[in-house]
């Protein structure tokens, strides 16, 4: 379980680190409802991954032999290619003239909880960390460590992707009013840099899962 553990430490930092969801939950946290909104968005968003789980969980993820470990290696290579045409993509494309929030982030600013639900389980399909997701889950798919460890070390990894969720709103909720200044700040520094927060984060796990995957295969 411990190798397991290590190998899925990539995908768990990549999870947790997903720009979108942590802006569209601040935006939510400055709203009306912001508990009951950011709550419902984060759920929308989990969804979707707690939907690649059960399926990797039914499909064979908890027997070892169901998954040869090359089709695992080679899921996580495909993950680092995607992530490194992305990022060159998103470096080659004009840049805008001002900071402001994307299309789907600037509905968050009047949506109530039952919007904000819909719009995560949209940012959750459409956010490239759902590659990750696959990947981790044709990692554990490929271990030989039985049924209740390959559910625990998808819970690790459901996990992961709520945290984006579950520290913003935990810090509201314990600070209140007073917690509204830094979440302006937050916001306003998240939205000035999420050019290059997002190329950092395809082209270090893009390079990452490239290198580990050619590694495994050779």
């Amino acid at each position: 379980m411990g190798e397991l553990l290590a190998q899925l430490l990539p995908e768990m930092i990549g999870l947790i680190l997903t720009p979108g969801a942590i802006l569209g939950c601040i935006l939510l946290l400055r709203s009306q409802r912001p508990a009951a909104s950011a709550g419902a968005f984060g759920a929308g968003f989990c969804l979707v991954y707690v939907f690649i789980a059960v399926s990797a969980l039914l499909g064979g993820a908890s027997d070892p032999d169901a998954t040869a470990p090359e089709v695992s290696h080679g899921a996580g290579l495909v993950v680092g290619i995607l992530f490194l045409i992305a990022a060159v993509w998103l470096s080659v494309r004009p840049r805008r003239q001002r900071a402001e929030h994307p299309t789907v982030l600037r509905e968050l600013e009047t949506a109530g909880p039952r919007r904000a639900f819909a719009i995560g389980v949209m940012l959750g399909v459409l956010n490239p960390n759902l590659f990750i997701m696959m990947s981790g889950m044709s990692i554990i798919a490929s271990s030989p460590v039985g049924t209740i460890n390959a559910l625990l070390a998808s819970l690790l990894l459901l996990l992961s992707a709520s945290l984006d969720f579950l520290i913003p709103i935990g810090a509201f909720l314990a600070a209140g009013e007073r917690a509204r200044a830094a979440l302006d700040t937050a916001e306003a520094w998240m939205l000035g840099h999420t050019r290059i927060l997002t190329l950092a984060m395809l082209y270090c796990f893009g390079a990452l899962f490239t290198v580990r995957g050619i590694t495994n295969l050779i």
